[in-house]
């Protein structure tokens, strides 16, 4: 191999490498939360452990390293041509098979490495995922359960517990409904319970001890019948139907399976759009390598952050056609050949051409470049005339070296900062925006989803996701701009004119910390409406039906005192119910004392109370009744609730502001729902921001030391703080999720953490 050829293929591959780590962590970190939640709950070997983390990496990386390839092609060698190196090449009678054979030996490889993924290594680990998330369902039974909640995720059973103890299997206080028969459910209390896992037989079983079970039908209602218990048995089945039916979807079928369905009429059209797909995907590492070495050479002016932007607008467009051909192909409007392939034909062809034609390549992108030139020095031109207008006759004013607060060289610094910061958010935008993009297109064909309609969600989404990616915009940033002062030797240049590092860091700090005042204000005033718009797009998209802030049909709720309702029905602008029951029991022994049943019950402003029409009233001692009240009407003053107490909003933390959010959780908690989740999201509202100016205080140091190996190093640094930092902070969420952190502390435990540490490194460093 050549020397020339080394050293292309050496610079392309660093930024492919560092391409793959960042857009790879950009997609993972939206499934860490989840993972990291599944281990906390479960006593997980490491190696099991290692292996659940692994597990979603090939299918993220059949996406991300076609995307690599290129980005590494279009930066690599955009640098080269901005420093003059392929001119000097070219004209020292160097051809362009020298640039092209590096290149795809690249692409080749990226090529062969996403087919085995594709063909082999991801269906067997999303079948191997699938099982192990099988097999953790039974073990996480024991932690969801959480007390003075009701819980709904076992079928036609809900359970309430007034406490839990011990290992999360003793329960004290137990309330079970079976709602096998929605119009005539049968309810359980006892005084305590222990769950017993049985795996073999895939059920859990609940002994309960000194209780009652209560039964009557609706058809007899003359008809009650009591049953009181010392010990009795109640089997829990795992509903584990998703898991079995995930198996069988082509995306987890092994090639023979697939090929196996292909002969097969009902399965043919599923399974050849797969196989296509998983032979056609891993294609775009070549031709997006064939479009990218015409424009990485053809491009002088900007280098690295040029490449950078081609590279985010070539990944949009290939992933949008690759998306619409596997739509349509799913929907049978085309034939899996047209629709997965027609996205590798075009970008080859164009690759190809462009190949060709380079001279005419290189002259249309300098013609663009110059014309974009040209409109930005204009503009900054007009605005200079604009703020300052001055006489004719006016002498020239010497320039100002700076203002009180803001000195030449904090406008230096910021300047350089601000343009990488940009130029990264804008990027890290753009990627999260196209794989979300490739997710809901499917959605968008199938549905029939306007144009106007696309638009305005991703209008509403851009803030949130903006919202997500400053962190880690600022942290990377802060490390490619101070590493580059190091690296040049500026910060030598500053120190020796007795200017400390801590003075020269003063202007990043500031502005970071202004960022982080910023983001909360914005959180809190902004994205809450932006969010619950989007949310009601990504619906109508999706072909969901439009959500509701109410809940009406939240069949069971908590009173104010020891009493439970449950409805079939609750028109919220009539406050009306229907089918009203009501239990209660004393608190203590957790007997029910009196159970109310209305076919109908409504709210009468004049008497304040409710008024139960078509029912009957029994009051309760143990396992007898003591007195039945039919009616026909009547009213209950010890039913003090309230029609707003029953108007439950249930919306999503992150569209709610901060104060409605601390009046949510304080009105669910008194209702019987869980709101440890909401907790944590509500502390997390005021931790988050501050993420902006602690991954500053991590940056400084790190690229003070690390800096002179240059902008690479401190990318490859900035990743690797990031992944420390949004584990660390996932994993303490999902500890306070699961109750094991109190919620401040897990919301607040990582901010504090590594902002002491960046405090003592920043400390720690020669100024």
């Amino acid at each position: 191999m050549r020397i020339l050829t080394r050293y292309i293929l050496k610079e392309i591959s660093s930024h492919s490498l560092l391409g793959l780590l960042v857009f790879t962590f950009v997609i993972f970190v939206r499934q860490l939360g989840n993972l990291l939640e599944l281990v906390v709950r479960h006593n997980i070997p490491l190696q099991e452990m290692a292996t659940l983390f692994l597990l979603p990496i090939p299918s993220i990386l059949i996406l991300t390293i076609p995307m690599a390839v290129l980005v590494g092609t279009l930066i690599g060698l955009s640098r080269m041509a901005a420093d003059g190196e392929v001119i000097a090449a070219r004209a020292s009678g160097i051809g362009l098979d020298c640039f092209v054979r590096p290149v795809m030996y690249l692409a080749a490889t990226g090529w062969a490495v996403t087919l085995w993924m594709s063909l082999f290594v991801a269906p067997q680990s999303m079948r191997k995922m699938n099982r192990m998330e099988a097999g953790l369902t039974a073990s996480q039974v024991p932690y969801e359960i959480q007390p003075r909640i009701f819980i709904e995720r076992f079928p036609n059973l809900l359970l309430y517990l007034e406490d839990v103890t011990g290992s999360r299997s003793s329960w004290r206080g137990v309330f079970i409904a079976d709602l096998t028969h929605r119009n005539a459910v049968k309810v359980t209390l006892a005084e305590s319970g222990v769950l017993v896992n049985e795996p073999a037989r895939n059920r859990f079983v609940l002994h309960l001890e000194q209780g009652t079970t209560h039964e009557y039908d609706p058809q007899r209602p003359e008809e009650y019948s009591i049953a009181a218990f010392t010990n009795t048995e109640i089997p829990i089945e795992v509903d584990q139907g998703n898991a079995e039916r995930g198996r069988t979807t082509p995306p987890y079928l092994s090639l023979t399976q697939l090929w196996r369905h292909i002969h097969e009429p009902q399965e043919r059209q599923p399974a050849l759009v797969e196989l296509h797909y998983r032979f056609a995907l891993p294609v775009a590492a070549i031709v997006l390598a064939l479009v990218g070495i015409p424009l990485g050479i053809s491009t002088r002016k900007g280098g690295k952050p040029v490449g950078l932007m081609l590279s985010i607008l070539l990944v949009f467009v290939y992933y949008i056609l690759m998306a619409f051909g596997l739509s349509f192909a799913k929907q049978g409007r085309v034939s899996p050949l047209l629709g997965l392939w027609l996205a590798n034909f075009l970008f080859a062809v164009a690759g190809v051409l462009m190949l060709s034609n380079l001279g005419h390549v290189r002259t249309r992108l300098l013609f663009l470049q110059d014309a974009i030139d040209d409109r930005v020095k204009r503009w900054q031109e007009w605005r200079a005339r604009r703020s300052r207008p001055k006489p004719v006759s006016a002498l020239p004013e010497p320039a100002k070296v700076g203002g009180r607060f803001l000195q030449i060289l904090d406008i230096y610094v910021l300047r350089s900062w601000v343009f990488y910061f940009a130029m990264l958010l804008v990027a890290f935008t753009g990627v999260y925006l196209i794989f979300d993009f490739f997710q809901v297109l499917g959605d968008i064909v199938r549905n029939q989803v306007p144009g106007r309609v696309v638009v305005d969600y991703y209008r509403f989404l851009l803030p949130q996701v903006v919202y997500l990616m400053l962190p880690l915009s600022i942290l990377v940033a802060t490390l490619v701009n101070f590493g580059l002062l190091t690296k040049t030797n500026q910060v030598i240049a500053i120190k020796s004119a007795g200017i400390s590092l801590y003075r020269l860091s003063v202007p990043v700090l500031s502005i970071t910390a202004l960022l982080s005042v910023g983001m909360f204000l914005f959180a809190d005033g902004v994205l809450p409406e932006m969010n619950q718009r989007q949310n009601g797009l990504r619906n109508q998209i999706k072909g969901k039906p439009a959500q509701t802030f109410y809940r009406p049909d939240h069949q069971w709720i908590f009173g104010t005192s020891s009493r439970i309702y449950n409805y079939t029905f609750f028109d919220s602008d009539q406050n009306l119910f229907a089918n009203l029951s009501v239990f209660e029991f004393d608190p203590i022994t957790f007997r029910m004392t009196r159970r109310l049943q209305a076919s109908r019950a409504f709210w009468e402003a004049s008497i304040h109370g409710w008024i139960l029409e078509n029912g009957w009233a029994r009051d309760l001692d143990a396992d007898r009744v003591t007195n039945n009240m039919p009616f026909s009407i009547a009213t209950f003053k010890e039913l003090t609730e309230e029609p707003s107490y029953f108007k439950k909003e249930v919306k999503p933390s992150e569209q709610m502001s901060t104060l409605e959010l601390r009046s949510y959780i304080a009105d669910l908690r008194q209702s019987g729902f869980d709101v440890v989740r909401l907790s944590v999201q509500f502390y997390r509202k005021f931790s988050y921001p501050l993420i902006a100016f602690v991954v500053t205080l991590i940056g400084i140091p790190f690229s003070f030391t690390m800096g002179g190996k240059g902008a690479l190093t401190g990318i490859a640094l900035s990743i690797g703080i990031a992944i420390v930092y949004w584990s660390t902070s996932s994993l303490f969420e999902a500890m306070g999720n699961l109750s094991q952190l109190p919620p401040a502390m897990a919301a607040w435990s990582p901010d504090v953490l590594f902002g002491l540490a960046g405090t003592y490194l920043l400390l720690r460093i020669k100024t």
